[in-house]
């Protein structure tokens, strides 16, 4: 269990590295409705596995929306950081695509676990 909260922990000071740079060359080129989303799709999907810890039963609905909360969260501490870095900006359209990537991936996540648990014997 101790590994699922490992990703997370790397996943976060991963974006806020990224953030940092004030000049990202050409993956600045990728647009910001793709960006966004896919950055904090997989952190949700990362909090989502963390947060179910070893448990192998479909993930509960507060699950998936903690799991979205808590990136969209991050997000929003990510565009206050921006606003301190040189060429970059903090924009609360962003935030709200930070949002529907982690509610998307973190639903995805769910639909997946109802699938693949096994049933009780």
């Amino acid at each position: 269990m101790a590994g699922r909260w490992a990703l997370v922990v790397a996943w976060m000071p991963a974006v806020f590295y990224v953030s940092s740079i004030s000049n990202l060359g050409r993956a600045g080129r990728v647009p910001d409705w793709i960006s966004h989303p896919m950055e904090y799709g997989v952190g949700a999907i990362l909090l989502c596995r963390a947060l179910e810890g070893e448990r192998r039963r479909p993930l509960t609905l507060s699950t998936a929306l903690a799991a979205t909360l808590f990136a969209t969260a991050y997000g929003v501490t990510d565009e206050y950081h921006q606003s301190f870095v040189p060429g970059r900006t903090a924009d609360p359209a962003d935030v709200a695509k930070d949002l529907a990537g982690a509610a998307v991936a973190s639903a995805l996540y769910r639909r997946r676990t109802a699938r693949t648990v096994e049933p009780p014997r």
